[in-house]
């Protein structure tokens, strides 16, 4: 299999490039009238000698619907050199679809890099959390507990990642952060939400993680206090109904609380929409209850 594309090719992509003022359509006639393996080397031509951003926007979108294997390679560069940022990140989008742990170390270098723009470091984070491999989990373990590390988002996107790769010594990194009284944290309250959501994923039912989820309970949040909730109920230990409940009965947040009755009519049965439709709780949660009683009956029919 020819690696290069031949003169003819180059001669014709080039002078199709001068006559089209759309990337689209450029894209188009090349697919009619080439096959799959000469669009792959075309696209490796492109990232390679484009300085066109639309063009190039073009390229690596074909590339990710594609998948051509044979830019693999032409990706990794243009993720080192290209001076386009917003593409860099799209390139690095693209190179998940490959899985390949090559991509790992070109991968870090962007997340390391406090330099770098800070989508380029954020879709690092989340290639690496989806693809994993060496060095990743100490790498976003330390961007995560970085106290010097300015952006929350590549903070949230370095939590998420530490989920998805589903190491369980994540769990210690995330008590870390739920037991952090950083002024960083306080501001910037969804990050916790991501440890909540994270820890979720990793679907552990130990000591430590119930205490992690036990204490995100009464996160000044309520968006942390729902986020605990649904982690809780999905996870089903004994005391997920006990501890949900609690928040039934006295969380301040009406929003917290019907959360809460959702996890609790999800975990058990009925009752419990009864048990609010006829005793002591607000009108607007009653009327959640009846919503969700009618959906039941509706379901029984």
């Amino acid at each position: 299999m020819d690696k290069v594309l031949s003169k003819d090719i180059i001669s014709y992509i080039e002078k199709e490039i001068k006559k089209s003022d759309n990337s689209a359509v450029f894209f188009k006639k090349i697919k009619e009238k080439y096959r799959a393996i000469d669009v792959a080397l075309i696209c490796n031509y492109l990232l390679e000698n484009s300085d066109d951003e639309k063009l190039l926007d073009i390229t690596i979108r074909e590339i990710k619907n594609n998948k051509y294997r044979q830019n693999f390679d032409s990706l990794l560069n243009f993720i080192k050199n290209s001076s386009f940022d917003n593409l860099r990140a799209l390139a690095i989008k693209t190179i998940c679809v490959y899985k390949d742990s090559k991509a790992v170390g070109v991968l870090l270098e962007c997340l390391q890099n406090k330099n770098s723009n800070y989508k380029v470091r954020f879709c690092a984070a989340d290639a690496l959390g989806k693809i994993g491999g060496k060095n990743t989990f100490e790498a976003l373990t330390y961007v995560v507990c970085d106290e010097e590390e300015k952006s929350a988002y590549v903070k949230e996107s370095a939590v998420v990642a530490l989920g998805n790769l589903g190491d369980k010594r994540a769990i210690d990194v995330f008590s870390s952060i739920m037991s952090s009284k950083q002024i960083f944290l306080e501001k910037f309250s969804f990050l916790k939400e991501r440890v909540v959501e994270a820890l979720s994923k990793l679907n552990l039912k130990d000591a430590k993680s119930m205490e992690i989820l036990k204490k995100s309970l009464l996160e000044s949040s309520p968006r942390i206090r729902i986020s605990a909730i649904e982690a809780i109920m999905n996870i089903e230990v004994k005391e997920s109904y006990e501890l949900i409940y609690e928040r039934l009965l006295h969380d301040d947040d009406f929003e917290v609380r019907k959360n809460a009755l959702i996890a609790l009519y999800n975990l058990s049965d009925r009752n419990i929409l009864d048990e609010v439709n006829q005793g002591d709780f607000p009108f607007e949660l009653k009327m959640v209850a009846q919503e969700l009683i009618d959906e039941y009956e509706g379901d029984d029919e």
